[in-house]
């Protein structure tokens, strides 16, 4: 359940900074919006931890907001609408593997210009990019409401579609460990509990 809740925290993330970049333009956690963006450079992770650098403080925006999702907090159903997407997504993207192939393609050139924090903006152009040519063309795309003024913004949507890539990165990772829609319905308690602990001991060592 542990490995299950760290890849459903790092949907409920992506969601969480797209809708933060749709409606201010900015991001509340830089270091969790860049421990999203990082994850999709991981390829076989040694464990799903490693996915996020072992350190879930760079997850603690998504396991705050499954926690509160969790427990029908209704400040938070833009978010859970695009958590739910971007699963329902994964689930049509593993069934084609010409997109799959182009997505890592994309990845891989963003990951060629080196260490993000030092490239962010080339990154999140190629990131972008990638996900335009891929996830956008699959239904239901990913509808996200916010202030046309941000929505304008080249740079802000960018960086939206750049995050919701990272976001189809943890759905995959979800479903690789055992995620189920089952869980989400079911095991919601015990989901509450896991991201509890994640925060309250967030360095991981496996």
């Amino acid at each position: 359940m542990r490995d299950q809740t760290i890849a459903l925290a790092g949907v409920y993330q992506a969601a969480a900074c797209a809708h933060e970049l749709a409606q201010s333009g900015a991001v509340s956690r830089r270091d969790c919006f860049a421990g999203s963006i990082e994850s999709l450079f991981v390829v076989n992770p040694e464990s799903t931890p490693a996915v996020f650098n072992h350190d879930m403080n760079r997850l603690s925006l998504g396991l705050r907001t499954l926690i509160k999702s969790f427990n029908k907090d209704k400040a938070y159903l833009n978010v859970i609408k695009y958590v739910l997407t971007l699963l329902n997504l994964q689930s049509k993207l593993m069934l084609n593997e010409a997109m799959v192939k182009q997505i890592q393609h994309g990845i891989q050139q963003a990951q060629h210009l080196g260490q993000f924090d030092e490239n962010e903006q080339a990154v999140i152009e190629i990131l972008a990019a990638t996900y335009s040519k891929t996830i956008s063309q699959l239904q239901p795309r990913v509808v996200i409401a916010g202030q046309p003024y941000h929505l304008k913004n080249k740079e802000v949507t960018e960086r939206i579609r750049a995050i919701l890539l990272a976001g189809i990165r943890s759905a995959v990772l979800w479903k690789q460990v055992g995620g189920s829609h089952f869980q989400l319905l079911f095991k919601r308690k015990a989901h509450i509990q896991q991201a509890e602990q994640l925060l309250k001991q967030p360095l991981l060592s496996s």
